[in-house]
């Protein structure tokens, strides 16, 4: 049975009542650190969910009802043998876990019973009431509905004060008392056998043999002639050290005890003595521990826990909007460097250039947005009214009132429209080399939405992702001492956490924070250093803020904490994230020790002295945001993906959008992402050839798009040629319409989001 991992850990943290973390690794048996509050599972291989489930239970009761304390610190309990605590706390803590949830009583019930089924506990039911008194302990608040196990007045009695047990105190008591009455049962049982084997051999050879128990626990066997003959039993030894006393008929000293023709009575003291040889410790709880292990996975894959960072430095991640708005205008009007007067000159008309071509963008865009705006106020007013909810009145309708004869409704009613919520954007541009050939019509995209946002009132903040702008804001700062550099880290990071790059930055390139003339320039200088980038023109682009790589899990790892900032600076009920990007992203890292060469051996060993950052391998990790985890999935692109369904944990409010732009290669893209969408491969690229948009389904982001390039870069002026035809001109008509149809897909997928 394929159990889901992230299923149990639900499981366990809903049984905890508490966030737990709870992680499955392949270790033998179940652990919990009471400080971390980590609850360490096994990764079991079994085909009950019942039995599955059941141990679950029982590890999350130790998690919450087990001290954290070693009880042989205490005089009193030193001698006390584990097996005796663990079996009564057992008891206890299932006690307890089923008084809390009573639901659980089933699944112990049945858990328990398809262990009894396959003999879990490795015993002999005609031999159960000959077994020791800790083994029948056991069976008895495990599986002993399933068996009958027979008790003495006092064994009883100690049997109602373990299932009235409340407290860990009462625990080490009771198995403290449990311990005693074994060791008298033990003594009572090599008596008992003693005196059976001297009988039948004083009947036999009318000499007397008698078997007891010497000082130091071993078996002494004696006869008329020789009172100190001592046999040992084999060198098992019990946890505190000492030899356990062990009935064993192969030694060469009772030789003449085995030559004896045994009856059923002297057969079974023989057994009894046995079973009560190894009193410290527990023979059916060895057998449930070593069946446990069994179930361990042996094939399973080592997990590796992703933990995303809580807190993260946003002073030296982001770029402000209005940093980057100084360096643009820096270089692009008061500072650029030409090698000559006529140079600069050049510069200075091609800038200008750029900033009429925005202005002409600008106005060409102002019809689209408005008409989208209107397109959004009618959707909105139309839901709203959808959903309003229509109430009678105490008072009457005296318009209605002459009908009172035959009509009932002629009391007045109010109509209660629910007010809309107050809405948010965060958009994240991919600012990568690919997307050098379509940045312009991404940002001409980007743009229209600003401007809808703007209109409408929505808060919004654009940030371009890169590996390149650290040059804009150094990742060092001077030390403590003169000529030297302190490395900047954007988180405080331990083993085990997500890794961000000190060169990665998210530059602020648009805020609603600025008045609109500032927003203005904003947008005029973002075009110029798009034009700067990808035109190839005269103009060079400002330095740092060229195209880089594809930071795009650090991005959205980030973009949790920015979601957050607006959310709260602007009181919003609902956020928005519109991730764009044209590729996957980097190959993350992780936080893990560092290594060592081991002189003595030759080989590397961990030195937790030093930290390093180390590969992701998606297929073996799990994510894990607070107390929640996500499987990180098979691939790179899967990993993305469930990064935003981890966040989204802490983000219950915000909804994630998220459209890659194709350029080539779609069967790559079919193979990551269409084949849940898709039957085929031919049924992707026929609807992508027809509309130049696809939908997908996706579980972690709420849209999920491609768009092609062919269809971003659009003319949506009519374009006739001198002598056309109807034809043509008919043409040229549907080709403008669909370009300003396809010019503005942003903004509608943001509206049919909002509206």
């Amino acid at each position: 049975m394929t159990v889901n991992i992230d299923i149990k850990g639900n499981l366990a943290r809903l049984l905890a009542t508490e966030n737990l973390i709870v992680e499955h690794r392949k270790v033998d048996t179940a652990s919990f650190d009471v400080e971390r509050r980590v609850l360490t599972l096994p990764q079991w291989k079994m085909d009950s969910n019942v039995v599955y489930d059941m141990l679950v239970a029982h590890e999350v009761g130790h998690a919450l009802h087990t001290p954290n304390r070693d009880y042989r610190e205490d005089e009193k309990y030193k001698n006390l043998p584990h097996d005796y605590v663990n079996v009564v706390e057992d008891a206890r803590i299932e006690k307890l876990m089923k008084k809390r949830f009573a639901g659980l009583n089933k699944d112990f019930y049945k858990g328990y019973e398809e262990l009894h089924s396959i003999n879990f506990f490795e015993v002999d039911e005609d031999e159960i009431n000959d077994m020791k008194l800790i083994d029948r302990v056991n069976l008895y608040f495990k599986i002993g509905a399933y068996l009958c196990i027979d008790f003495t007045d006092e064994e009883n009695q100690l049997i109602t004060e373990i299932s009235q047990a409340d407290t860990f105190d009462e625990v080490l008591d009771l198995s403290l008392k449990m311990y005693e009455m074994g060791k008298e049962d033990q003594q009572q049982a090599m008596e008992k056998l003693a005196d059976l084997v001297a009988k039948k051999k004083e009947d036999k050879s009318g000499q007397g043999i008698s078997i007891q128990m010497n000082e130091s626990g071993n078996d002494s066997i004696t006869d008329g002639n020789d009172q100190n003959q001592q046999v040992e039993s084999p060198s098992d030894e019990s946890e505190n050290g000492q030899k356990s006393p062990v009935a064993n008929d192969s030694q060469d000293e009772t030789s003449d005890i085995d030559d004896l023709s045994e009856d059923e009575e002297t057969q079974r003291a023989r057994n009894v003595a046995g079973n009560h040889s190894e009193i410290d410790s527990s023979d059916t709880q060895r057998s449930f521990d070593s069946n446990v292990e069994n179930f361990n996975d042996q094939e399973a894959r080592e997990i590796s826990y992703l933990t995303l960072p809580t807190k993260i430095n946003l002073d030296s991640v982001v770029i402000s909007h209005t940093e980057i708005r100084d360096h643009l205008k820096k270089h692009f009007i008061h500072e650029h460097v030409c090698s000559i007067d006529h140079d600069m000159k050049m510069f200075d008309d091609e800038v200008k250039k750029v900033f009429e071509e925005y202005n002409l963008l600008k106005r060409k865009a102002r019809k689209d947005v408005n008409n989208m705006v209107k397109e959004f106020e009618m959707k909105k007013s139309a839901d709203s009214y959808s959903r309003s909810l229509t109430s009678r009145t105490g008072m009457l309708d005296m318009n209605k009132l002459h009908t009172y004869k035959f009509n009932e409704d002629i009391f007045r009613k109010i109509t209660t429209i629910p007010e809309g919520k107050n809405h948010g954007l965060v958009f994240l541009l991919d600012w990568s080399g690919s997307m050098n050939n379509q940045l312009a019509d991404t940002i001409k995209q980007l743009f229209n939405l600003v401007w809808f946002c703007k209109k409408v009132g929505v808060a919004f903040e654009v940030y371009a992702f890169t590996s390149d702008a650290y040059s804009l804001k150094p990742h060092y700062q001077n030390g403590e001492f003169p000529n030297t550099q302190r490395r900047i880290h954007h988180v405080n990071a331990k083993v085990g956490d997500f890794y961000i790059e000190d060169t990665f930055r998210m530059v602020n390139v648009l805020s609603s924070q600025d008045r609109a003339r500032d927003l203005d320039e904003s947008m005029k200088l973002l075009w110029t250093q798009t034009t700067a980038i990808s035109w190839h023109s005269y103009l060079s682009p400002l330095s740092g803020f060229r195209l880089s790589g594809t930071p795009l899990n650090e991005a959205i790892v980030v973009g949790k904490d920015l979601i957050k900032n607006l959310i709260e600076k602007e009181n919003l009920q609902k956020c928005h994230c519109i991730v764009l990007t044209d590729g996957e992203g980097f190959h993350s890292s992780k936080l893990d020790y560092g290594h060592r060469w081991d002189d003595n051996m030759g080989r590397p060993e961990i030195d937790r002295n030093s930290m390093r950052a180390t590969h992701i391998f998606p297929n073996s990790t799990v994510i894990r945001v607070g107390s929640k985890t996500v499987s990180g999935g098979m691939s790179d692109s899967e990993f993305t993906c469930n990064l935003v369904k981890a966040i989204k944990h802490d983000l219950p409010n915000t909804s994630f959008i998220g459209i890659r732009i194709l350029e080539r290669d779609y069967h790559s893209f079919y193979m990551r992402y269409g084949r849940k969408s898709f039957e085929s491969f031919e049924e992707m690229k026929s609807l992508n050839k027809k509309s130049g948009m696809i939908h997908f389904e996706s579980d972690s982001f709420d849209k999920w798009l491609a768009i092609s390039t062919t269809k971003l870069n659009v003319c949506d002026e009519l374009e006739v040629k001198e002598g056309a035809v109807k034809r043509d001109i008919s043409t040229a008509f549907k080709k403008m319409n669909r370009g300003k149809k396809t010019n503005r897909v942003m903004v509608k997928e943001f509206v049919d989001q909002i509206a």
